[in-house]
């Protein structure tokens, strides 16, 4: 299947409706039609580290997750499986947290369509920091319509 290019920035929030400061995909790598990856820095003076926690930066478990649900929304938008309705992050599956990120790492966030039906979309979901797996679980998505 061919790879389409790396997008930058600028067209993630074109296909997003997240903004600062919470979007936390900043860049797709990969692109295959039933897979991505995209990635995030969490840079040390985004807001979120002046409470968690003072001195020792931590990025939540919750922020993790809502960037590979992002990520997912992300493949949605770009295989235009979702046309222009909007997406909403419907539940978490067994998403395990082994490995503590912190402020200055950047997150590989990968996201692999497993299932769709009926405006319900599952997805596999994994966060990388280097090579060290940090979060892997599923997720779901559904789809809604304008105004819900």
């Amino acid at each position: 299947m061919e790879k389409k290019a790396v997008k930058e920035f600028p067209e993630v929030e074109s296909l997003l409706p997240h903004r600062a400061p919470f979007l936390f995909v900043e860049k797709i790598v990969e692109f295959d039609g039933r897979r991505v990856e995209a990635s995030f820095h969490f840079d040390g003076e985004l807001p979120l580290f002046r409470g968690h926690f003072p001195g020792n930066p931590i990025v939540p478990g919750v922020i993790m997750a809502e960037a590979l649900a992002q990520t997912s929304g992300l493949l949605l938008a770009l295989s235009s499986k979702n046309g222009a309705g909007k997406i909403f992050y419907l539940a978490s599956n067994n998403i395990k947290f082994v490995k503590l990120v912190r402020a200055g790492e950047t997150l590989s966030l990968k996201s692999a369509l497993v299932r769709e039906f009926n405006g319900l979309y599952s997805f596999s979901v994994e966060a990388l920091s280097g090579a060290a797996q940090v979060a892997a679980g599923s997720l779901v998505l559904a789809s809604g319509k304008e105004g819900a």
